[in-house]
């Protein structure tokens, strides 16, 4: 299987351009868009979908301060508008708070087609008490724990008024679930050492579209997109946007 080439990011740039798709990505707190990277570059090399990712505001550095919720939402809607100026059809994934952020976005504008939500951040655990429990961590293998080890610190150290724009967030724009239409795939590492599960089963109950799904995904922490199987979770991804056949073999498939 031929491999994209990571770091890379594809965009397609021009008039209208009705007969595309395009793909809007939307990253989590304190991340960026590096950390959606390998999902980027698959689904243009192996679906030639348009894909767009930014970063959030107050995300440019190593440790994220001085922004308000709001700044987010506006951001990113501001870079979906651009896009339903040139397409027809958008899908949008969005990863941990990029989900909450994703949520909106497809309640409000119609012209998102479908809805991919990685470990969406409807409900969260308590920041001091990761902190304790990463001490604790046991990783599968040196790669994964240099992951953790270089971003947990990170994470630590975001002031409390960051963090409670966060929880601003969340609160905000939770129920807008609700109003979700489109389809929906949720996945959710079974190992997610951030996101309790009863933050999916809380976005399978109240969203409302009639064509949604949950995938759990084994030996998978929070961080999907960079873990040891973020192949198989792109190629998954990939399968559900494109539909079809395709789509229906992987749903009876495990991750």
């Amino acid at each position: 299987m031929k491999r994209p080439l990571e770091g890379c990011f594809f965009v397609r740039k021009g008039i209208k351009m009705f007969f595309r798709k395009a793909v809007l990505v939307v990253h989590g707190f304190s991340s960026g868009t590096w950390e959606n990277e390998y999902l980027i570059n698959y689904l243009k090399y192996y679906d030639d979908l348009d894909v767009y990712a930014f970063t959030l505001p107050g995300h440019c550095k190593e440790v994220v301060e001085k922004v308000k919720y709001q700044e987010w939402i506006d951001a990113s809607e501001k870079e979906l508008k651009k896009l339903i100026s040139k397409y027809k059809t958008i899908y949008i994934v969005g990863h941990s708070m990029g989900g909450v952020i994703a949520t909106y976005l497809a309640s409000k504008y119609k012209e998102v087609k479908k809805l991919v939500l990685l470990a969406p951040s409807f409900e969260y655990l308590n920041i001091k008490q990761n902190a304790d429990d990463f001490k604790k961590l046991k990783f599968k293998s040196k790669y994964e724990e240099e992951i953790y080890k270089e971003l947990f610190p990170k994470l630590f150290q975001i002031p409390i008024s960051v963090i409670n724009e966060f929880r601003k967030l969340v609160k905000e724009y939770k129920k807008r679930t609700l109003d979700i239409a489109c389809d929906t795939l949720i996945l959710y590492g079974e190992a997610d050492e951030l996101i309790p599960y009863k933050s999916i089963e809380y976005a399978y109950e109240t969203i409302s579209s009639k064509q949604k799904h949950v995938t759990i995904i084994k030996d998978v922490k929070h961080r999907i997109l960079i873990s040891n199987r973020k192949e198989e979770v792109s190629k998954y991804i990939s399968d559900y946007l494109k539909g079809g056949r395709r789509w229906k073999l992987a749903k009876k498939s495990e991750l």
